[in-house]
């Protein structure tokens, strides 16, 4: 173990804090501990114990055999899991206080799956409990050492509310980066052009379908980053009008104007970005959102695009488009020259892809998807 504990732990600490956002550091920041406290090896893990399901696993070794061996033939007899699944956030357990030598000689654990590939003690530590989600770190040290000490678990024990807390910003993270997947998505899947931009017009965001209008010889460009019109008067008022929408106070204003005649005119929806939304919060500035359309673009929800984004079969797409448009289940169900009961199994497989309760739910969503 290394003799200079505190520029050690200041720099795994450094390492944890960059993982956040990198695995790579993340990795080098947990192989540095495992380093420092004498480690032969670490695995972290992460499971949901109420779906019995592994979240993550990050491994110093990847053995498939020997996982594969522990699995099939130790991982429901391994006597250091129901130890570790009782320790509370941020509580360290070294096996050897649990376990005499003694009982490691023989067990089937220690003297048939760890023993042949030279590992012996471990210390395990509980990072996050979250819910039903538990994340575990273990080390372990080669047979011919002695056992972890308190030394290493003082040393753990100091560096614990870094770990921590590191750990679970990278856990968010993580869940915010999956939201923002999932959202690019949907945005993507859109007709209209959606932009973000600043009070000076620079473009934060845009969407496939705008990318390609801005891309188009229309009446919008893009310089350095910055959306602009090619004429004068209209480019004053898309300035104006964004300037008016972006507002620290949150009381921004709202517009909609048409980028100048012609068959490349578009319409362009302005609106104010809430200065609590995720978005804002992310920006020093204040932002505004750009909703592009052609003019003669229809208005009704496109069946495609709405069977994409709810995962619909046609009849169920059309089933959610004449509900919004004001129409019962009996009207449906006549149209299309189905029964009534027929017509029910389809509202409900709807209101189930949809995860709407109501009928009310769904017709609201479909109208909030009428952007433009």
């Amino acid at each position: 173990m290394t003799s200079h504990i505190q520029p050690g732990m200041r720099k795994i600490s450094s390492l944890l804090y960059d993982g956040i956002l990198s695995k790579q550091d993340w990795y080098d920041g947990i192989a540095t501990f495992s380093e420092a406290v004498g480690g032969l090896n670490f695995h972290q893990l992460t499971v949901d114990v109420r779906q019995g399901s592994v979240l993550e696993s990050i491994a110093s070794e990847h053995n498939e055999e020997a996982v594969e061996n522990y699995d099939r033939h130790y991982a429901l007899i391994d006597e250091r899991v129901p130890i570790a699944m009782q320790l509370g956030q941020g509580q360290v357990m070294l096996d050897h206080e649990h376990f005499s030598d003694r009982h490691m000689s023989r067990s089937a654990l220690y003297a048939d799956c760890l023993a042949p590939q030279g590992m012996k003690y471990t210390m395990g530590l509980m990072l996050r409990v979250e819910g039903s989600v538990q994340q575990y770190l273990g080390f372990m040290r080669a047979k011919d050492q002695a056992h972890f000490s308190q030394r290493e678990r003082d040393f753990a024990s100091q560096l614990m509310p870094d770990l921590i807390r590191a750990a679970r910003l990278r856990a968010h993270a993580s869940d915010l980066a999956q939201q923002a997947a999932l959202g690019l998505t949907a945005l993507a899947a859109l007709p209209q052009g959606i932009a973000l931009v600043d009070a000076q017009c620079r473009i934060q965001y845009a969407n496939p379908t705008a990318e390609r209008m801005f891309a188009s010889a229309g009446a919008l460009v893009v310089q350095y980053g910055q959306l602009s019109c090619h004429d004068e008067s209209t480019k004053a008022r898309l300035q104006s009008t964004v300037a008016a929408a972006c507002t620290r106070q949150g009381t921004g204003m709202a517009g909609t104007f048409h980028s100048g005649p012609g068959l490349n005119s578009l319409v362009i929806t302005v609106m104010p970005v809430n200065t609590q939304h995720l978005l804002a919060a992310s920006h020093q500035s204040p932002l505004a959102l750009l909703i592009l359309r052609k003019p003669t673009a229809p208005g009704d929800l496109d069946p495609h695009v709405i069977a994409e984004i709810l995962g619909l079969s046609p009849v169920e797409t059309r089933l959610a488009l004449s509900l919004e448009a004001g129409k019962t289940v009996k009207d449906f169900a006549e149209s299309e020259k189905i029964s009534w009961h027929t017509a029910r199994t389809h509202i409900r497989n709807l209101l189930r892809k949809s995860g709407c309760h109501r009928q009310l739910e769904l017709v609201a969503l479909l109208q909030s998807l009428r952007l433009g």
